[in-house]
């Protein structure tokens, strides 16, 4: 047990005290480190989750980090908006002895998409009572941050689809939660989701209770493009100089003196083309 432990940066770097109850709450309940374990080792499956509710997680939340009032409003909290920006990635069980759920996934921040994902991991009861749990985190013995918390409302939203009936497969997290890139491309500005988090809130509820969200992106008609050259185009580009003048992009933008007045829109696959 030494040995596997010590394979573990997160079990290293704690304290002599927190070693001794770190080591003990793994061999009770796991047997291994579940940060040295492999993905492959998790099922995918919904209906492996431990049927976590919203009172579970706060049982579980309060007074450890969160207190009464902070989860009544919840999705004023940092650890919601990570799991409705969808940072929330990875999400494995692994069923343990005494009908007990270790649940597994990866977080990724929120404004350092570069970084690599943390580590989060929880155990619990199959009925959702929440044991233990842990996150790699700087907050040293992490068992309680807002990535535990982020990871125990996915769950808890999984769980209510999985019982609605709405969806029994790995499908459904691709439906219900919001994708978190990685690596943001450069797209034209029509093809941004500027959607705040708050909106995005309302797609998991909705998915769970049956309801449609309004104002989906890709749902908008299709916005008509500005024909380069154009007399809109110019007076935009003009419009656009007057409103940022320190910006270099623009100084050097060339924009033509004379423009025609007609066809100034266009329904193309390309904006100012």
């Amino acid at each position: 047990m030494e040995e596997t432990f010590a394979e573990s940066p997160y079990y290293e770097a704690l304290d002599v005290d927190s070693k001794q109850m770190y080591k003990d709450l793994i061999s009770r309940y796991v047997g291994r480190d579940p940060f040295i374990m492999k993905m492959s080792e998790f099922s995918k499956e919904l209906r492996h989750l431990p049927t976590i509710e919203a009172v579970d997680i706060t049982s579980y939340l309060v007074p450890l980090f969160y207190t009464i009032p902070q989860m009544k409003a919840y999705k004023r909290l940092e650890a919601y908006n990570l799991f409705v920006s969808g940072c929330v990635q990875n999400l494995g069980t692994k069923q343990l002895p005494d009908d007990c759920r270790l649940v597994f996934a990866r977080v990724n921040h929120s404004q350092r998409s570069g970084e690599a994902p943390l580590k989060t991991w929880i155990i619990a009861k199959k009925d959702g009572e929440v044991i233990a749990a842990h996150c790699n985190c700087m907050a040293s013995l992490s068992e309680s941050c807002s990535h535990v918390a982020a990871v125990l409302f996915s769950i808890e939203a999984e769980v209510r689809t999985r019982d609605a009936g709405s969806c029994t497969s790995e499908q459904c997290r691709v439906l219900m939660m919001p994708s978190n890139e990685k690596e943001i491309p450069a797209a034209p500005v029509a093809e941004i989701d500027f959607f705040s988090a708050k909106s995005k809130k309302l797609k998991p509820d909705c998915s769970t209770d049956g309801r449609t969200a309004e104002n989906e992106p890709g749902k908008c008609p299709p916005c008509p493009r500005v024909k380069k050259g154009s007399e809109t185009y110019c007076r935009f580009l003009e419009n656009l100089r007057k409103s940022c003048p320190n910006s270099l992009a623009l100084m050097f933008l060339t924009i033509p003196q004379t423009a025609p007045k007609e066809h100034d829109y266009y329904y193309g696959s390309n904006t100012f083309n």
